[in-house]
């Protein structure tokens, strides 16, 4: 995958650092020294020439993967901003819109600085190893990467987090400042660490308190979603939006309709046809040139499975990547660089009805959790409470009211989930999610009267959960607002199983996605893809922190038909697939298990 890659001594191993980094055959590495430090950037190259940058000065090392939207009118040099990041008296970073990981390697201070942006878009982990640099500083050193390969190379013998691997489980992807491996640490959204000597972490950025009042608020949201996306498409050269059609990706289209020449939108992985013809009928409206894209029956989902468990490290659920064989095969030729435009409003549903009484854990759990903490414990061996995470979560998060905690934290689940599973795009082509700090800090003053809402029968785009959502299209496009959302969930007349795979029933068929769970579906009539996942779960069943057992069991619960969802499967596998190649032995590697 592209991203950013840095020693703060033996820099001269960048390169072999690099190799350890999912690549393809057009990345090309962009990287500076100074001293014994070095960093760089593994990126798209000409197609997507506004993101990333590297940068030298006096004494100092800086490497931006993404973009820096409000750079030009902050009026910031790229001196100016690195600077600024190495000096701890400033608030550069707090100043900081776009998507974006940084690393900035002062060689003359042995001090090394990281940060994440607002949103937490972009993952970045370290590991402060226990020799000093080749510079004779006191500083221990430091490797920093937006993947966990090249870390996980230099350890001695590396080993699974049991903590970890119980967040994979109960949300679907590891949060806080752990990783999948021991010894190697993970930024949080808005999340600055400094090693100099010592490592120390601290949050650089919080939400504004709540205190607007209902009147005039959806204008306010709107103005600064439109500052928003116009900075993030303004940075992306030629964008794509990416488009399945719901409310926020319909919001996104109306807002961006303006533009000349129009932003082209790409449907892919919609959830039915009705879906699919539902997007097409949004974008003819607003005039908004649309590609619809389906799944490549050439390109199995076996091979998509290893692609997207390479970009996310398996640090989250490989079934909940959008359109993942379309996404691992055929992307990369139809775009150059994707826009998000999704407002991230989902949290606000239900944190707007967390009373000052009520346990914000306690509700975090309920509406975020993917997998029930008593099946989390029966899978692990490790005594580890799955509900810790859930504490330190809330603990880590915002002070009250608990909704701005509830929102907060539930922003801090997205980083690691939704957000962290874009690396399979990005691996593809350039890309643009939104962390603005004025519509962050906007949409956690939003009033109640805008946060919580029902569903009404009539409201064809989706939109009175929050009923912000409703305001805001009404606002941009009252024709809009009227347009159908698509029969979602309609089961298919030849009950064929396929969907959130992206990959079709019969081939050359458009897939959809119907009730229950798609890849339980196709478990079942695809031989190549069940004895992928049964070869799978039998590795990770002898390995620590899971009870071998309890593994069996959810194989043959799987095999029954029984599983309610296929995402704690999807876990298992993608982390013994990513364990087979980066924490066995050489014999062990060698073992297949992608049939080619």
């Amino acid at each position: 995958m592209t991203g950013l890659i840095g020693r703060s001594a033996g820099g001269e191993r960048l390169e072999e650092l690099a190799e350890a980094m999912a690549s393809e055959d057009w990345y090309e590495l962009d990287s500076v020294r100074a001293g014994a430090a070095a960093a760089g950037v593994l990126e798209h190259g000409t197609r997507d020439p506004d993101a990333n940058v590297v940068w030298r000065g006096d004494g100092l090392l800086g490497v931006v993967y993404g973009v820096v939207s409000n750079r030009d009118r902050l009026a910031l040099s790229w001196e100016d901003l690195f600077r600024g990041v190495a000096d701890d008296s400033r608030d550069t970073l707090s100043r900081l819109d776009g998507p974006f990981a940084l690393a900035c390697v002062d060689a003359r201070a042995g001090a090394v600085h990281l940060a994440t942006d607002r949103a937490g878009t972009r993952p970045l982990y370290y590991a402060v190893g226990d020799t000093h640099g080749e510079d004779d500083t006191d500083a221990p050193e430091v490797t920093f990467a937006s993947e966990l390969g090249p870390l996980v190379a230099e350890r001695a013998d590396p080993a699974l987090d049991a903590r970890a691997v119980s967040d994979l489980l109960l949300f679907g992807g590891v949060v806080g400042e752990r990783t999948l491996v021991e010894g190697v640490a993970s930024l949080p959204p808005a999340t600055r660490v400094t090693v100099d000597g010592g490592a120390s972490t601290e949050r650089y950025w919080e939400p504004a308190s709540p205190g607007l009042a209902p009147s005039g608020y959806p204008d306010r949201w709107l103005g600064d979603y439109r500052r928003a996306l116009a900075d993030a498409a303004t940075t992306a050269g030629d964008p794509s939006l990416w488009f399945p059609g719901d409310a926020d990706s319909r919001i996104a289209a109306a807002v961006l309709a303006d533009r000349s020449p129009p932003v082209r939108t790409l449907t892919a992985g919609a959830q039915s046809s009705g879906d699919r013809e539902a997007a097409a009928q949004v974008a003819a409206s607003l005039d908004a040139p649309n590609r619809q894209a389906h799944g490549d029956p050439d390109h199995h989902l076996v091979d998509a499975v290893a692609d997207a468990v390479a970009s996310t490290d398996a640090m989250v659920a490989w079934s909940t990547v959008d359109a993942l064989p379309y996404v691992t095969d055929r992307l990369h030729a139809d775009a150059d660089v994707l826009v998000h435009g999704d407002a991230a409003l989902d949290a606000a549903t239900w944190a707007g009805a967390v009373g000052a009484d009520d346990s914000v854990a306690g509700a975090l759990y309920e509406n975020e959790r993917v997998c029930p903490a008593g099946a989390v414990r029966d899978l692990l061996a490790a005594d580890v409470d799955p509900l810790a995470a859930v504490d330190a979560l809330v603990e880590t998060s915002v002070d009250g009211p608990p909704e701005r905690t509830a929102v907060d934290a539930a922003a801090r689940v997205r980083a690691a989930t939704e957000l962290r599973g874009r690396a399979v795009q990005r691996a593809q082509v350039g890309t643009r999610s939104l962390a603005s700090g004025p519509l962050l800090d906007t949409a956690a003053r939003m009033p109640a009267a805008y946060r919580v809402g029902t569903r009404p029968i009539s409201a064809p785009v989706g939109a009175g959960a929050p009923p912000i959502r409703r305001a805001v299209v009404e606002r941009l496009d009252a024709d809009l607002a009227g347009l159908p959302a698509g029969p979602v969930g309609v089961e298919p007349a030849d009950g064929s199983a396929s969907g959130g795979d992206g990959s079709g029933g019969a081939p050359g068929t458009a897939p959809d996605v119907t009730t229950g769970d798609a890849y339980a579906r196709r478990y079942a009539t695809d031989d190549r893809f069940r004895r992928f996942v049964d070869d799978l779960l039998d590795g990770v069943a002898e390995r620590d922190p899971l009870d071998g057992e309890a593994v069996s069991a959810l194989r043959d619960r799987l095999a029954a038909g029984e599983l309610p969802t296929f995402t704690p499967v999807a876990a298992l596998t993608g982390l013994e697939l990513w364990a087979r190649r980066h924490l066995d032995d050489a014999a062990a590697r060698e073992r297949s298990t992608v049939e080619a």
